[in-house]
């Protein structure tokens, strides 16, 4: 149920608005996520439009409607009307994201575990990486993977080999760290993509790489987009999304369990990433 109303009233320890419509006052119940998200403009009484669920719950001394995602928080003045969120902007943000016609980089990255006994702060490395070039047409034109060897040899523990699903054996066929960053360096140079990742995990482990290994840092943060990220943007989404969790939710196909190999969620991102802007593409026909 969508409501649209005035904010008369805010219970922050309950994380209850009172909201007033044309017709009458709800009492809207948020997460702590939507409370700290939102939370810092309900300071100047603006106006919401939300989607709720139907049926009220008591929450402490209230009975509120429960807010399942916000479309718009608006502050109206008399010289102006002041945004401070509108989901609207934001898909068209994303539209413009999704839609670019550069060459792309899909890329997943995974990284070693601190041991079982390991006491000392742990800094990961790169141990797998995946690759999957596409260009501007949507076409595959190169993907590679591989095993990456740290620099620190303990990164290689019993914890990282299981989680990885491989042994000391399969790394002795393992490509160095610099292999892999001369190899990423190259298509940065030659194709100016933009890199695809899920989450943020890879690029802040990319960064932190180019410093524990001495190397000058490439060009990333400027071409880097969080896929994860922009579903949730799109969606409104409050929770962190699965990889495979969400290939299944979009293509309608369960997936195998997870393998922690870096080649094949690559191949996975590059789907969910066709399947969204399909879905984004069609929604602006409507």
């Amino acid at each position: 149920m969508k409501i649209y109303g005035k904010i008369l009233e805010t219970f922050h320890r309950e994380r209850i608005i009172k909201v007033y419509t044309r017709k009458k006052i709800f009492y809207l119940y948020m997460s702590r996520k939507f409370f700290k998200d939102f939370g810092p403009y309900f300071y100047t009484k603006p106006y919401v439009f939300v989607n709720i669920k139907d049926k009220k719950k008591r929450y402490g001394d209230y009975f509120a409607h429960e807010i399942i995602s916000f479309d718009k928080v608006v502050e109206s003045r008399r010289r102006e009307r002041k945004v401070y969120y509108d989901i609207d902007t934001i898909r068209k943000g994303v539209r413009r994201v999704i839609s670019n016609d550069k060459y792309k980089l899909f890329l997943d990255l995974e990284f070693s575990l601190p041991s079982y006994y390991q006491t000392k702060r742990h800094v990961p490395e790169i141990v797998q990486y995946g690759m999957v070039l596409e260009d501007p047409e949507g076409n595959i034109i190169f993907e590679d993977g591989s095993l990456v060897m740290p620099l620190k040899r303990y990164s290689l523990n019993l914890r990282t080999y299981k989680f990885l699903n491989k042994t000391k054996e399969d790394f002795k066929n393992a490509c160095s760290y610099i292999e892999f960053y001369q190899l990423l360096e190259s298509i940065i140079d030659k194709y100016d993509v933009k890199i695809i990742a899920w989450g943020r995990n890879d690029i802040l482990t990319m960064e932190k790489s180019f410093e524990l290994n001495r190397l000058k840092p490439l060009d990333i943060r400027n071409r880097y987009i969080n896929l994860m990220q922009v579903v949730k943007n799109y969606y409104n989404f409050k929770a962190d999304l699965g990889l495979f969790n969400t290939y299944e939710e979009m293509s309608g196909i369960p997936t195998e369990s997870q393998s922690h190999d870096a080649l094949e969620d690559a191949l996975l991102a590059r789907e969910i990433y066709r399947m969204f802007k399909d879905i984004v593409e069609s929604e602006v026909q409507i």
